[in-house]
Parts: C-alpha cells; sequence; structure tokens
C-alpha cells in the first residue's frame, strides 16, 4: 500500500526536468491534493470510466482533467472536470486525445458525461 521510492525519484525528476513549472506547482497545491482525495473517495478508489462504461470495478490511480489544464485553466479545480481512472485508462484516454479532432472531442463529452453524472450539484 506505500508507494515505491523508485516511483517517487521518477516523478521528481519528471517534474524538474520536463513538467511546465505552473503546472508542477499546482499539482504540489494543497488545493489540488485535496480536490485528487474528494475525486478518489467519489470514486471509492475505483476506475470510474470502466465502472461506468463496462460494469466492471478495477482500482483506480489518477484523478485525469477531462478537459486539460493548459486548455481550460479556468476547470482546473472543477470536480465535474475530473474523472478517476487507471493507469491503463489514462493511457487509453491520451490515445484518442493525441489522436485529435473528433476523437479527442468523443472521448472528453464520454467522460464529461461520467463525470456529471456522478456530480450533478456542480454546474457550469
Amino acid at each position: 500500500g506505500q508507494r515505491c521510492e523508485c516511483q517517487k525519484k521518477r516523478h521528481k525528476a519528471y517534474d524538474r526536468e520536463h513538467r511546465d513549472k505552473d503546472k508542477a506547482a499546482f499539482y504540489h497545491s494543497l488545493a489540488w491534493a485535496k480536490l485528487r482525495n474528494q475525486i478518489k473517495m467519489r470514486a471509492c478508489g475505483c476506475d470510474e470510466y470502466v465502472r461506468e462504461t463496462d460494469c466492471r470495478l478495477i482500482p483506480g490511480a489518477i484523478a485525469h482533467h477531462i478537459y486539460p489544464l493548459d486548455e481550460f485553466p479556468e476547470l482546473k479545480l472543477k470536480a465535474s472536470n475530473l474523472i478517476y481512472v487507471s493507469a491503463k485508462t489514462h493511457e487509453m484516454i491520451h490515445a484518442a486525445y493525441d489522436k485529435g479532432g473528433q476523437y479527442k472531442a468523443e472521448m472528453q463529452g464520454k467522460l464529461w458525461a461520467i463525470a456529471l453524472s456522478l456530480t450533478p450539484q456542480e454546474r457550469f
């Protein structure tokens, strides 16, 4: 149940060498930590995408911004813009995003619908 030291070192190296400094500051903020934990609790630790699309329960690991920070910074702390997913689902989501255009829009639409169904009190 603990994070491996090599993972911590890898994330620190990525933050130092590759990640945008403003994003790194955000992802290390107290506001983000609280919201990420809230999203994990909402998901009961499970991958929300797999639960909603496949009716299966698998562990989640990542609070994913449906509409990315660099495109929609005003949504960075909105629970309805976050979905808790596994690493495998996160890779699949980003593969659709990387294709761009219709693929990205369709994936964001699916994720947005799932997240809104889980956080109905938060509307824009």
